[in-house]
């Protein structure tokens, strides 16, 4: 736990100085909202939709595997996500895309693990400003349809399509339930009745109440499990992992995670040899030179700190979530509304060949010349699908 955790989880005489500043903080950030919703401040719209996910806590557990999640389900309905983020806190660097080979220090932790999961499946990108960053991912990703913003809760010049606010019961329940710098509240929960839905992470418990016109859905955490940082594919439990080796079991994890890393592996009854290190170490070979071990278990918000290594002694403890599918549903209702535009399906490209498509309204399709592929649209979504675009014969004349 760092420091800031320790204060936001109590009342201390130093509140009596941070107080005050989470006031002024919140009351400009309120100002700030009433003057882009009276559209006092310019707004910049994007070509394509645009969903926010952001939580409302400084930091939420929850919010990679709900962002991971939804990427998968928009794919399987036959669009093209991709994923905008500022980044690291300090970063003042032109857009960028994010890939494996990205060094963290330069991408970020979360982006680059968004990166690792993803594979190619879905281009991340991200830069100090966010409608350059989507700018710049759209012109090197014409393909893409739909982008999801990794935070930007607050940056109200981006124009969103729809917000989802997570709120980590979790977090919430075990701080002091006060705003920045005193809590870890990045705003007041009178910010929700803004979003378009409300995801709620961790076990039910009592929260502040949240606007009754804003649905509410749930990330419900599974049971842990461990995967293999070379081979994703490996997975295995705690009781697996014991079966898999006779040796000792190392740890290696970094400041702040190393507490309830440990904290998780005591609970899953894995006796481990720890080893701390700085937040901000860059790790080697050298480092993991541990006597007899087959297995070293990191926590997954260090795990793309050792992917440069490629060492499969490395497994990873990643939490599992189960999200509620009325979120899917709601999400694609308001895409659906958006798709209705003819203007957004007349910048749609060919996923293949990247040539722009024809619309055609009368048979629901979007027609490649050069690939002579017939992608449908499908209660009212564009299937942007290679395997179900209907091949044109021939003799069929495109117009």
């Amino acid at each position: 736990m760092n420091l800031s955790e320790l204060y936001w989880q109590r009342i201390t005489p130093l509140h009596l100085l941070l107080w005050p500043i989470s006031l002024l903080f919140a009351l400009f950030q309120s100002i700030r909202h009433l003057f882009y919703r009276r559209n006092m401040f310019a707004v910049t719209a994007l070509p394509v939709p645009v969903i926010v996910i952001d939580s409302i806590t400084a930091a939420s557990p929850a919010k990679i595997p709900l962002i991971i999640e939804i990427v998968r389900l928009l794919r399987i309905d036959g669009l093209r996500p991709a994923i905008i983020s500022h980044g690291y806190a300090d970063n003042y660097h032109p857009p960028m895309h994010v890939t494996r080979a990205s060094s963290p220090q330069l991408a970020g932790k979360k982006s680059l693990l968004l990166a690792y999961y993803l594979r190619e499946t879905c281009p991340v990108w991200i830069g100090k400003d966010r409608i350059e960053t989507a700018k710049a991912l759209l012109a090197a990703h014409p393909e893409c349809n739909v982008l999801l913003c990794n935070d930007g809760m607050q940056d109200f010049q981006l124009r969103r399509d729809f917000e989802v606010v997570i709120i980590d019961t979790r977090i919430i329940n075990a701080s002091n339930g006060l705003i920045l710098p005193a809590g870890p509240l990045r705003d007041s929960f009178a910010r929700l009745k803004y979003a378009d839905a409300i995801a709620l992470a961790g076990h039910q418990r009592q929260i502040a109440p949240t606007n009754a016109a804003t649905e509410s859905f749930y990330i419900t955490p599974l049971e842990e499990h461990f995967f293999n940082l070379s081979r994703p594919e490996l997975t295995a439990s705690a009781a697996e992992l014991m079966n898999k080796t006779n040796k000792y079991i190392h740890t290696a994890a970094c400041y702040p995670n190393t507490q309830s890393f440990l904290d998780s592996l005591k609970f899953m009854r894995l006796e481990t040899i720890p080893h701390m290190f700085s937040e901000h170490h860059h790790f080697t070979a050298k480092d993991l030179q541990f006597e007899a071990t087959e297995i070293i278990l990191v926590p997954e918000e260090d795990a793309v700190k050792f992917l440069h290594l490629r060492d499969e002694r490395i497994w990873v403890l990643r939490q599992n979530y189960r999200i509620d599918s009325g979120l899917h549903q709601i999400i694609l209702t308001k895409l659906r509304e958006k798709f209705m535009d003819p203007k957004l399906l007349d910048i749609l490209v060919c996923p293949l060949c990247k040539s722009p498509l024809i619309y055609k309204k009368e048979q629901q399709e979007l027609i490649c010349k050069a690939d002579r592929l017939a992608y449908p649209i499908r209660d009212g979504i564009p299937v942007m699908l290679e395997e179900e675009a209907r091949k044109l014969p021939e003799e069929e004349e495109i117009k």
